[in-house]
């Protein structure tokens, strides 16, 4: 059974450090109520919202990349699936550099450097490789690899992606939304870590 996750906000949640940005940045006095989405979705009003929000992300996803936390669930979920040997592949969209050219940082150098941080590869942590981590540049090339490392389960933050024509028929397609939401596709929705954590371990003790 191989468990395939996407990264950016599946794994490692942004809403404090967004909030955190968009103020020292200067764009708000106090952060919008709702999270990083809520914090977008003001940026955009803003006559140069689009620009802004490229360059939050560009300081989240890259120099600041350290303040992001794991979302609650995922190591209790990680350590599973290492005593239950269950093969992990993480699947990213996201490219080297970011969209705001002003900020020269490496996208997934800085990821890898916080997975590490968090005992990713640890002997005495989740036990995954840094081979186990797939960075594609485009949503059709993350679909591709998704298909290519034929995965059992796949979950992710963005409905878009389980709609991409080519996704490929995963047997269990979890779509993480802590906010709650409700889909036209053959989705299994989980607002936490601990329902997808139940959603997958049923699966696999059946396996």
């Amino acid at each position: 059974m191989r468990v395939g996750l996407d990264f950016d906000n599946t794994i490692a949640g942004y809403d404090e450090l967004f909030a955190t940005l968009c103020v020292e940045e200067g764009y708000f006095d106090s952060a919008p109520s709702g999270g990083k989405t809520a914090i977008r979705d003001a940026l955009r009003r803003r006559p140069d919202g689009e620009a802004e929000w490229r360059r939050l992300q560009a300081l989240a996803y890259g120099p600041r990349m350290s303040e992001a936390q794991m979302f609650d669930g995922v190591a209790t979920f990680l350590k599973f699936c290492r005593y239950e040997k269950l093969s992990v592949s993480i699947v990213s969209h996201k490219t080297r550099h970011p969209a705001c050219p002003e900020i020269e940082t490496d996208l997934r150098e800085s990821a890898l450097a916080w997975m590490t941080e968090q005992g990713f590869f640890s002997d005495c942590g989740f036990g995954l490789s840094p081979k186990d981590v797939y960075f594609e540049d485009s949503r059709a090339d993350k679909v591709a690899r998704i298909a290519k490392l034929d995965c059992s389960v796949f979950v992710d933050d963005l409905e878009e992606v389980f709609n991409e024509a080519q996704f490929p028929p995963v047997p269990q397609r979890i779509l993480f939304a802590p906010q709650g939401t409700t889909t036209d596709l053959p989705l299994t929705v989980c607002r936490n870590w601990s329902e997808i954590a139940d959603e997958i371990i049923g699966q696999s003790a059946v396996a």
